[in-house]
């Protein structure tokens, strides 16, 4: 039970006072929920912003699809893990982004995925 109150004290979405999270051409605002990339802002439903944000958490990190379920659905979902690859393929075609060539959600084949760009300037309220 305590490991379960902990888990939802660190999601990173639920940060009201979190800052922009900024790396190479990519900015996303927790608070504002909102995503930019190479200055145009990026529409994402609420599902796809709380993962891609769980990817940029932890830029390089790579993410099992059973991990990111638990992150974002939450412990309790009960369904197909590639669910994730569809949301992923929803982002990446948002952000403008190639999975021949990925620039900001990369694959690792047979594991799941991570977020690529190096963090620009770091953290900034």
């Amino acid at each position: 039970m305590h490991a379960v109150l902990r888990r939802e004290r660190r999601d990173p979405a639920d940060q009201p006072d979190e800052a922009t999270l900024r790396f190479d051409g990519v900015a996303i605002d927790p608070t504002r929920r909102e995503v930019e990339v190479d200055g145009r802002q990026v529409d994402l439903s609420a599902l796809d912003f709380d993962l891609l944000l769980a990817l940029a958490g932890s830029p390089g990190r790579v993410f099992s699809r059973a991990q990111l379920l638990e992150k974002v659905w939450g412990y309790d979902f009960y369904g197909d893990e590639r669910v994730v690859d569809v949301h992923i393929r929803t982002i990446r075609s948002a952000l403008g982004d190639d999975a021949v060539s990925p620039r900001i959600v990369g694959t690792a084949r047979g594991v799941g995925y991570k977020f690529l760009p190096r963090p620009g300037s770091g953290r900034r309220p």
